[in-house]
């Protein structure tokens, strides 16, 4: 177990908790900021310029790209991680292109493969800095997540929005002078 602790940018001091296995290459990152900000959600219209715009994502957020119909929930072994807009898309590319990998093209219909090129088409587009008007957004009912932009929009999430999100594993937060 590794504990780091770190002021971000506009988020203020987090800790970076990681727990990793030697023997199996089992990993396990989060990171929990020193006060919460209650649930929130972040907007940004992405162009060129944002790829290099910082994203910390929570183990208990949700990514999602509307544009493409993509999201992604945390699971009980969700992991946080800091990237940048580049990287949350490359990670979304790499999934599909690996999910592509495992199609059978016998038994999947010429329509699932057709779109999951399209998908890939418009994220390669984004990754070369094309022009793609493209939306990505978190949703943390947590409140540990955000993107670092000024153009970056940021909300609370109301009781209806939290309800309809995953939390994934649940993380001790505890905070001083509180029992």
């Amino acid at each position: 177990m590794s504990v780091h602790i770190d002021e971000i940018p506009y988020f203020g001091e987090h800790t970076q908790v990681t727990l990793a296995c030697e023997s199996c290459g089992w990993r396990k990152t989060d990171f929990i900021p020193a006060e919460s900000r209650g649930p929130t959600g972040h907007r940004l219209i992405v162009n060129p310029e944002h790829l290099s715009a910082r994203v910390i994502r929570s183990s208990s957020c949700t990514v999602r790209i509307p544009t493409l119909g993509l999201e992604v929930e945390p699971g009980s072994a969700a992991s946080g991680y800091v990237s940048n807009v580049e990287g949350v898309f490359i990670r979304f590319r790499d999934t599909i292109l690996m999910m592509k990998r495992g199609h059978d093209s016998e038994n999947d219909s010429s329509e699932d493969l057709e779109k999951i090129d399209q998908i890939l088409s418009i994220l390669e587009q984004v990754l070369s800095g094309e022009e793609v008007e493209i939306e990505l957004i978190l949703l943390d009912p947590l409140g540990h997540s955000g993107i670092l932009h000024g153009d970056s929009e940021t909300w609370s999430l109301n009781k209806e929005e939290v309800d309809e999100l995953a939390i994934g594993p649940e993380i001790p937060v505890f905070e001083v002078g509180k029992e």
